[in-house]
């Protein structure tokens, strides 16, 4: 019950006390009007209380209603009754639910036409009987249809609102999902780019400070290396910027090669320069990373050691990495091999690490047509 609700129904009783003076009672007697016509308002508050609490109870107000209607209605009635009961008729359609409230347009057509039939009946006119079936039409059909194609209307707005609600949620899921694999790939991109360098400025430095005779030639490859590892820093700070930047950081193999040479690894590489300079860019840094990631381990895990680089262009991009030292990585927790392996197979690749002939080594092979299909 709302405030609404209680101003409706104390507006429809002081309407039916202005109506009594003028008479607008016992409408279907020919008694002439006299003072004891105000036992009508008695009825009618009845069916004002009821109308007071018609959202909550529907059904329950109009089943009361029916019952004072009619036995009003057995002294003559009255106009103000009649337009509560409307409105009841009214209420049960709009805010009427179960299996109780699905029949009820069954029963409304019962009653008219059980009045036509029982009209016809006793007036042996079929005039008669046809305006006596419209009349209830008129009071309890056309009452009902407004409430039931109300109540069809606010439940339309609220599957609609129900709908852009779930919209609204999947679209938050699709974008929390997205800055998700956002995230990751940026973590990535960052263990990828800096790890490297980090790791080998940690080594070359242990190694300074272990030995001062190889002092300065450690710090110049930290100085190398340092600087390497901000022109990464720079070109990914270069892709998060809302302004833009290059598409992808720099992905030279030959990068990759010539700084871990520069850090004193010693690297048998065989491959064609010349045929690795038109690989799609996506393929071209995954071979990057590949190649980076895996002569790193390579410094970290067998110091002062050899490493072979094989990269082959058949079809598809295949690199081959091999050390003497038979340890895999562990000290970064196998995020590299991780990031590798994500790396190779989101393009449809296919990524291998483990021992190999008493040393280990890193396989990976990647379609050469996954810059096509992969943004």
């Amino acid at each position: 019950m709302t405030s609404r609700d209680l101003r409706g129904a104390f507006g429809m009783f002081a309407l039916g006390v202005a109506l009594v003076p003028i008479g607008l009672v016992e409408t279907w007697t020919d008694t002439p009007w006299t003072l004891e016509r105000w036992w009508h308002l008695a009825p009618l508050a009845v069916l004002c209380a009821l109308m007071a609490v018609r959202r909550g109870r529907p059904l329950t107000a109009l089943g009361v209603g029916v019952l004072v209607f009619v036995a009003e209605g057995f002294f003559g009635g009255s106009l103000a009754s009649l337009l509560v009961f409307i409105e009841l008729v009214h209420a049960a359609g709009r805010y009427g639910r179960g299996r109780i409230a699905d029949r009820l347009a069954h029963v409304i057509v019962a009653v008219i036409a059980a009045v036509g039939v029982l009209t016809l009946v006793a007036t042996r006119d079929l005039r008669v009987a046809i305006m006596a079936a419209l009349t209830v039409f008129a009071v309890l059909g056309t009452s009902y249809w407004w409430g039931e194609s109300a109540k069809q209307q606010a439940d339309l707005v609220e599957a609609e609102r129900a709908r852009a609600e779930d919209l609204a949620r999947m679209a938050a899921l699709r974008e929390e999902q997205a800055r998700r694999g956002e995230r990751e790939a940026m973590a990535g991109e960052i263990h990828d780019a800096l790890s490297g360098n980090l790791a080998a400025i940690t080594i070359h430095a242990e190694a300074g400070l272990a030995n001062p005779e190889v002092a300065p030639q450690a710090l110049q490859v930290v100085r190398t290396t340092s600087k390497q590892a901000m022109g990464e820093l720079r070109s990914m700070l270069a892709v998060l910027r809302p302004d833009g930047g290059p598409a992808m950081p720099p992905s030279n193999l030959e990068d990759a090669v010539d700084a871990a040479r520069g850090r004193g690894l010693e690297i048998d590489d065989r491959y064609e320069p010349a045929l690795l300079g038109d690989l799609p860019p996506q393929v071209a840094h995954a071979a990057y990373r590949v190649v980076q990631e895996s002569l790193t381990n390579v410094e970290r895990h067998c110091p002062g050691g050899q490493a072979e680089l094989v990269v082959k262009r058949d079809g598809d991009l295949t690199i081959t990495v091999d050390s003497p030292c038979g340890v895999g990585p562990r000290s970064d927790g196998g995020y590299g091999l991780t990031s590798m392996s994500e790396r190779v197979t989101s393009l449809g690749g296919v990524f291998e690490a483990g021992p190999h002939d008493g040393g280990w080594r890193v396989h990976a092979v990647i379609p050469l047509d996954s810059g096509e299909v992969v943004a």
